[in-house]
């Protein structure tokens, strides 16, 4: 589970120096999150997993998914995302936080529109919700460490309201 502690207080150095993030490394997470979003629209599987450090963790459990890692999560998208004509997912305010040289955690603001073709209608589910995550510098860039959706509401049609229904606390 991730922390919000590292969100109300900035990290600090041994020497008791508060920790700042380069604005560099806040664009290159921010292209992370990014690409994360536009590997889903794409149904790009091979690059979402690659977004991701081997042993990260994702859990999308209160929007009725699953938990696990990359590869098993990767794995599951498509059967996951078959129902949905096309997605368009955005990624809104993005709030970081060193905890040290190179980690970071963050709390995103998300919203994601989904097509779907229900009972002969063509609806839109849109899903908002926040990610909380944990970013790692690695040999090959920044890349999620965790990432946990909180699904906060689902609305649209009557599809929407049979998922508003699965959603987990």
């Amino acid at each position: 589970m991730i922390s919000s502690a590292g969100s109300k207080n900035a990290a600090r150095c041994a020497k008791g120096r508060r920790m700042t993030l380069s604005l560099e490394d806040r664009a290159l997470i921010g292209d992370l999150v990014v690409a994360y979003a536009f590997a889903i629209d794409e149904r790009d599987w091979k690059a979402f997993e690659a977004l991701f450090t081997p042993d990260a963790h994702i859990d999308y459990k209160s929007a009725g998914g699953i938990a696990g890692p990359p590869a098993e999560v990767a794995a599951w998208m498509p059967q996951a995302i078959s129902l949905f004509t096309w997605t368009l997912h955005s990624v809104l305010t993005h709030r970081l936080a060193p905890t040290g040289p190179d980690t970071v955690t963050g709390s995103l603001h998300m919203f994601a529109r989904h097509g779907v073709l229900w009972d002969g209608v063509n609806e839109v589910m849109d899903v908002s919700g926040v990610y909380q995550d944990r970013y790692v510098r690695t040999p090959a860039g920044w890349r999620f460490a965790a990432r946990r959706e909180h699904t906060l509401s689902i609305t649209g049609g009557k599809f929407a309201e049979m998922a508003a229904a699965r959603m987990r606390p």
